[in-house]
Parts: structure tokens; sequence; C-alpha cells
């Protein structure tokens, strides 16, 4: 085996792979110590062993595409997995937290996830289950004719933006928080709130034409 850059199959960083790579496709992640001396990826974290809550089964360190997590061994019959948040050098899998809310599509209990993005609410018969609750502002879509309403979502590097639930039939998309405001000055339904380095909170129409806004305290 030899040290190799980190493309595929993997994108994290350098790996152990075999002389006859991409030919020979094995690879493996690099010991602690050279992984420190060649500047590679980190080891895989060391995270106390447990059983998985839904088969028994022992779960194990994986490594994704998102980095590293807990899968249960009994894959692909459970597909029970768990997030690994490092703090402070430990390494600690993030348990699901159950909801008395139950699943609209499927009728199993909801729970709150540990993802890439932070927090989200799903199904906890996820990923069998594909239902996520999205975080809804209780506004009406503006969108003339459409019957959505106006949720938070983000992008893939995290920012947050909001979106109707139609998407992609309605294609409504806006940075700003929307406010259940309509515009003094044009009727629009709805206003927008930003954060202005010069001027503060601001408040203002997303009707181009119009140019209604104001300050906030």
């Amino acid at each position: 085996m030899r040290a190799a850059n980190g493309y595929s199959p993997r994108s994290n960083g350098r790996f152990l792979a075999c002389t006859g790579y991409p030919e020979c496709d094995g690879t493996r992640d690099l010991p602690t110590e050279l992984a420190k001396e060649s500047g590679g990826a980190p080891a895989t974290p060391e995270v106390p062993e447990q059983a998985c809550e839904k088969c028994g089964k022992p779960m194990a360190v994986k490594r994704g595409r998102f980095g590293y997590f807990l899968a249960c061994t009994g894959y692909p019959e459970c597909r029970n997995t768990k997030r690994i948040v490092i703090q402070k050098g430990e390494a600690t899998a993030v348990a699901d937290v159950p909801l008395a809310e139950k699943c609209p599509k499927c009728g199993n209990h909801l729970v709150i996830k540990q993802g890439r993005y932070g927090k989200f609410t799903a199904c906890s018969n996820y990923p069998t289950c594909k239902y996520i609750k999205r975080e809804t502002l209780g506004i009406p879509c503006p969108e003339k004719g459409c019957t959505g309403e106006i949720v938070v979502r983000r992008t893939r590097k995290g920012r947050t933006f909001y979106g109707c639930t139609l998407y992609p039939k309605c294609k409504f998309t806006v940075w700003d928080k929307p406010v259940a405001e309509p515009c003094p000055d044009c009727g629009s339904p709805i206003l927008l709130d930003k954060l202005s380095k010069k001027s503060g909170p601001l408040r203002y129409c997303r009707n181009e034409a119009c140019q209604y806004e104001r300050t906030l305290d």
C-alpha cells in the first residue's frame, strides 16, 4: 500500500491505496502517525461502543462524503446512522431526540436529527421514510394563484433563504426574512426584513418598482 491523494473514491484528504490503484481500488484510512506526518486527513475518531437502538446490532464508525458518522452493522437491512461531532478533540455520536409529534406520511414519531447544516426534524424511520418537517413561517406564498406557504430552506453551504412549500412548481425564493405585513405603498402582501450595515434593521418592499422601506427599532 502507498499514500495517495484523496480524489476518487475518497475526497477527504490522503489515504492508503494499492500500488495498482485505480485498477485495484483497495483503500483504507491512514494510521494516526502517518496521517500527521503526511498532512493527510485526521485518524478515524474513537467513539464509545454502542448498540443500535433500532435493531440491537453494534454501531461502527464510517466515513462518508461529509465526514465521519456511526452506522449500524446491520446495513442494508437497518439504515440507522448517527452524526459524529468532534469538540475539543473528543468525538461524540449525537443521538436523535424523540418528539411526541407523529410523521404525517407513515405514522412513526418524529425526531430531531443532527445533519451537516445543523439540527432538523425528520421521521424516526428516516431514510426509509423521506419525510422532513420544514420550518414554516405561517405566511402564505405571495405569488398569485399559489396555495403554498413560505418555509425556511438552506443552501448546500448552509446559508438560509426562504421559499415556497410547492417548489419546484412555485419558484418563489428570497434571501431576507418575509414578514406578514402588506406594503402600505403598493399593496404587496409581504415585506422583507434585513440588517443594513449603515442603517441597522430595515423593513422593505420586495417589489422592485416600489421604493418603500423603513428602519426598525
